[in-house]
């Protein structure tokens, strides 16, 4: 069976973008971690954008269905949709992730102050 050029154009596109949310998401993580706040929000946005590109691809998907142009069913199809899903998951987790580690930041802060004005007594 061979798969359609543009087919197999559209699921090259969505897997670019799934696969760049899902890095930005993961920078943005690292960021976060190291307290790069600003860096961290830019790479979450960045992720956002990219899993944006791949949802509008996803949907054009779901529309050409709809319209009853099943696509082709494929291993690249597979691995598409579970990126994909793998994006959406590592964003959301993400965006905890990063207000986690502002709030744990503010208390590690909280603490040596408090510690701080501890040792002058």
């Amino acid at each position: 069976m061979t798969v359609d050029a543009n087919w197999e154009k559209t699921l090259f596109t969505l897997i670019l973008h799934a696969g760049e949310a899902r890095s930005k998401a993961k920078e943005a993580a690292e960021a976060a971690r190291e307290g790069l706040w600003d860096e961290a929000q830019t790479l979450l946005e960045g992720a956002q954008a990219e899993q944006l590109e791949a949802h509008k691809v996803n949907a054009g998907i779901i529309r050409q269905e709809a319209k009853g142009q099943t696509p082709a069913f494929s291993v690249l199809l597979v691995h598409a949709m579970d990126l994909l899903l793998l994006a959406w998951s590592e964003l959301d987790y993400t965006e905890q992730y990063v207000d986690t580690c502002k709030r744990l930041h503010a208390l590690e802060s909280e603490v040596a102050a408090w510690r701080s004005q501890g040792s002058r007594s």
